[in-house]
């Protein structure tokens, strides 16, 4: 009864926050293929400098280089 009901709506919970991902990296892989096709892949969107190969290789969908991704998270 109880259990069963928690059980579904933790189960929907997850459901919902796993769809919510899979858009973002959706939206996240658009993004990266217009980039490309206007020529501005691999440029960071902040500061138009170079985002490192290594790092595109990592994240393809990169938008930041990695001094503003860590000027980001402060």
């Amino acid at each position: 009864g109880h259990l069963s009901r928690m059980d579904a709506m933790q189960s929907q919970a997850m459901a919902i926050e796993i769809k919510r991902r899979r858009e973002i990296q959706i939206t996240r892989i658009d993004t990266a293929l217009q980039r490309l096709a206007n020529d501005s892949f691999g440029l960071c969107v902040r500061c138009a400098e170079a985002i490192d190969q290594a790092r595109s290789e990592f994240d393809p969908t990169s938008l930041l280089c990695i001094d503003c991704a860590s000027d980001s998270e402060l």
